[in-house]
């Protein structure tokens, strides 16, 4: 399922055995545990709308938007990161030392 209020649980047994505690899983909502969703229906326009709300928001206020070209290096470099261990069969480090695209060379 995709959206921007994609479904969401919570087990709220330390154990984590359900069978045997009998505790069962229960709906997270922006409203709180097994609360009903006040925000309406799953929609993806609703994603875009907060995007567009905290653009706005960076823009009025000086300062960057949550997602911005930072944290989209950030991303891509992890992204990265995993092929380049693939590649290499062990872990590597951040940032990465070859800066070439790993998947251009597996």
């Amino acid at each position: 399922m995709t959206g921007y209020l994609p479904p969401a649980f919570i087990l709220q047994d330390p154990v984590w055995n359900p069978g045997r505690s009998k505790q069962r899983w229960l709906p997270i909502s922006s409203a709180g545990i097994d609360q009903p969703e006040p925000l309406g229906p799953n929609s993806l326009h609703a994603g875009n709308v907060a995007a567009v709300r905290d653009l706005l928001a960076a823009i009025e206020g000086d300062r960057y938007p949550e997602c911005n070209v930072f944290e989209a290096r950030i991303t891509v470099e992890m992204i990265a990161a995993v092929f380049e261990s693939q590649r290499q069969g062990r872990p590597v480090p951040l940032p990465l030392e070859n800066r070439e695209n790993p998947l251009e060379k597996l």
